[in-house]
């Protein structure tokens, strides 16, 4: 059994940045914030994760920073992440050492959107609605496989069985 979790990086600012240093944005104080939630919610649930493989853009770094250090994660940097499609993200995972079994991805748009829709074959009916939403910063999404090694992933085998935006995290936060 093998899952893969998408995320896209937090909110970042995008004052005083232009094409050629996007490269550069940092996170802004929203997704600063919306990591720190995002950061909590996983320890609280408990989600194991074995490794986490993310762009070496600034703020998707910075996203993994705030996100998995306190989960005590191994980051892995793969500067093959910013601005690639799903095809570079699918390889990476097939080429995964088959004792990983949860490993997430952190990386931009559209490519984390293209690889969920890429991924997705069985979606639960609750969750339909994220399969076709715009993937906001700081949105995490589960895909579980029935697979024994990551050789073995194949597009549209896999599962949505969890879909998270920043929105929804602040709403549970509110009500406890």
């Amino acid at each position: 059994m093998k899952r893969v979790i998408l995320l896209r990086h937090a909110s970042a600012n995008n004052q005083k940045f232009n094409q050629k240093i996007d490269h550069e944005k940092p996170l802004d104080a929203l997704g600063e914030n919306d990591c720190k939630n995002l950061s909590s919610w996983l320890k609280k649930s408990h989600i194991d994760i074995d490794l986490v493989i993310t762009s070496d853009a600034k703020r998707a770094e910075q996203t993994s920073e705030l996100v998995f250090s306190p989960c005590k994660v191994t980051v892995e940097k793969n500067a093959n992440f910013y601005l690639c499609n799903y095809e570079e993200i699918l390889y990476s995972l097939k080429t995964l050492n088959k004792e990983i079994n949860n490993v997430v991805i952190v990386g931009h748009e559209p490519s984390i959107s293209d690889t969920l829709r890429a991924l997705v074959g069985t979606i639960r009916p609750d969750l339909e609605k994220g399969l076709h939403s715009l993937y906001l910063p700081c949105t995490i999404s589960f895909i579980f496989f029935n697979i024994k090694s990551w050789n073995d992933l194949n597009e549209k085998e896999g599962l949505l069985e969890g879909y998270l935006s920043p929105e929804t995290l602040r709403k549970k936060n509110e009500k406890n």
